[in-house]
């Protein structure tokens, strides 16, 4: 496999290309925050397959037979201060973008950018969300990182909320 070599100075343009393209800065950080989130995983012991996205709906890791689909908390809060993290998938009609209420075991949150500490994610179980409340076999696309979350995969694992 022939190796890539990124400059800094090309990663500083990536980066600022990001700030004035808005699609493009939030599949940039995105996919960041989901290779940070795996090599997360990978260093509690966990073995991490990643899945192909192609906006078919499948999650984006399989962790020790787990399916986890994987976001990043929306910049914008509630007003009460809750995050917000918006599930759905980034093109199609709305009906279409809406993941199916089955289409994976868990949800991960990235909330590292409101914290400001590295690896601070939340889990929760899928069936734990809330459901679009015209499309009900479809989980609502904005949902409030609540009790319902955890900050430990493990934990969530093993009290099965």
């Amino acid at each position: 496999m022939k190796r890539v070599l990124v400059t800094d100075e090309e990663i500083k343009e990536l980066f600022k290309f990001a700030e004035k393209d808005i699609r493009f800065g939030v599949s940039l950080r995105g996919a960041l925050s989901q290779i940070r989130h795996k090599l997360y995983l990978e260093s509690l012991g966990y073995s991490v397959e990643t899945t192909q996205s192609d906006n078919r709906g499948l999650p984006d890791f399989i962790v020790e037979g787990v399916t986890m689909e994987h976001k990043r908390a929306r910049k914008q809060c509630y007003a009460d201060g809750t995050y917000k993290v918006e599930i759905q998938k980034s093109r199609g009609e709305r009906k279409t973008r809406l993941y199916d209420i089955d289409f994976s075991n868990v949800v991960s949150a990235d909330i590292s950018e409101h914290t400001g500490k590295k690896n601070d994610y939340r889990y929760a179980f899928t069936s734990n969300l809330e459901v679009d409340k015209n499309l009900k076999s479809k989980i609502k696309s904005l949902q409030r990182i609540d009790e319902n979350w955890t900050s430990s995969f493990k934990s969530l694992l093993e009290n099965k909320k």
